[in-house]
């Protein structure tokens, strides 16, 4: 079963290394936010109301991390690079089974 805990045992790593995302308890269940520090403010947030949510959500975090990457790194993203992206995202779905 999944749980809100171990989702965030499995993205751990990543979201040390990508500080624009914080994940808070609020009164109203646990929260994604998303820091913009250009502008000094939140950019965004989401309620997560189940553990499969918040995977999704992280998900989708983590690979628009790895995207960005890719891209200031080699101005675009390859094949290769988008393979690799792929099966790290692989990876982390096969922690949260």
């Amino acid at each position: 079963m999944l749980t809100f805990e171990k989702v965030m045992e499995v993205f751990k790593d990543y979201l040390t290394e990508d500080t624009r995302y914080e994940i808070v308890m609020t009164s109203h269940g646990y929260t994604v936010l998303e820091w913009d520090s250009s502008s000094n403010t939140w950019a965004g947030e989401e309620l997560c109301a189940t553990p499969e949510i918040m995977r999704d959500v992280l998900l989708d975090c983590f690979t628009g991390y790895l995207e960005y990457k890719a891209i200031t790194t080699n101005g675009e993203i390859s094949e290769a690079e988008q393979v690799g992206i792929t099966a790290q995202r692989q990876v982390l779905l096969e922690k949260l089974q």
